[in-house]
């Protein structure tokens, strides 16, 4: 099969564009909305609508390749191919070049040890690995369900909030068509966001063909992500799943 020609950034550029990177800041633009005891929706009827929440996030076993866009405040972007292998336990994902070349592979436990196995300049650092898996297990990985609120905003919109260690607050706000996930600091300054849209159906289950993520503060940067392809993957064809890639580019 052959591979598609993207046009992007070449190798070189996108080491410039992650230098420049560490000195840009993005602004955040909302901070944590109140939920009074108003809006809050009782036990009983909340299930529903959490569920609704719970939609962000595809279950089970799935393969997802992105051509992923980096984008700074000062207009610098680049492009690559982003892997992402989701088997209920672990969260592996690699980055290619368009030629299909892996640049970065990595793969995150459930007990959150984070096994790098390849990581070609610049992309070989602890903080560059750490940033990634962060970013994906943000975007891919519902937040934890310990400490759920549910609500109706002022404007009627539905708000799942969960409480995260560390005094972080993560809200889903789901619609028919997209979901926004934002997380809030402790002091409840918006500090990253996801947005999804564009769903299409993918063995029967309907999957965002685009999201974006933004991250806020001194190191802003967005991330802008477009379906390729998602595939079921299995027990067999899990091993080494990653590297075929390489031929598989539509």
């Amino acid at each position: 099969m052959k591979t598609k020609q993207w046009s992007v950034l070449t190798l070189p550029c996108l080491v410039l564009f992650l230098f420049l990177f560490a000195s840009c800041t993005l602004l955040h633009t909302s901070d944590l909305p109140d939920l009074p005891d108003s809006s809050i929706i009782s036990e009983t009827d909340q299930r529903p609508i959490q569920q609704q929440c719970e939609k962000t996030y595809f279950q089970g076993h799935i393969q997802f390749v992105h051509s992923i866009m980096f984008e700074l405040p000062t207009g610098q972007s680049a492009t690559v191919i982003g892997v992402t292998v989701l088997d209920g336990e672990t969260v592996k994902t690699a980055l290619l070049s368009v030629e299909g070349f892996v640049l970065f592979d990595a793969e995150l436990t459930k007990g959150s040890t984070l096994h790098v196995s390849r990581a070609l300049a610049p992309f070989d650092n602890a903080a560059f690995a750490s940033a990634l898996m962060r970013d994906v297990t943000f975007i891919f990985q519902a937040p934890s369900d310990r400490d759920v609120s549910v609500a109706h905003l002022a404007d009627d919109t539905i708000i799942c909030r969960y409480h995260q260690d560390g005094g972080q607050i993560t809200d889903i706000l789901p619609t028919a068509t997209s979901s926004r996930v934002n997380v809030y600091s402790s002091e409840g300054e918006l500090i990253r966001s996801i947005s999804t849209g564009g769903r299409i159906k993918v063995n029967g289950e309907l999957i965002p063909g685009t999201v974006t993520l933004k991250v806020y503060g001194l190191r802003g940067y967005v991330l802008n992500m477009t379906l390729i392809s998602a595939d079921r993957i299995t027990q067999e064809n899990n091993e080494n799943i990653i590297y075929e890639i390489q031929a598989d580019l539509p």
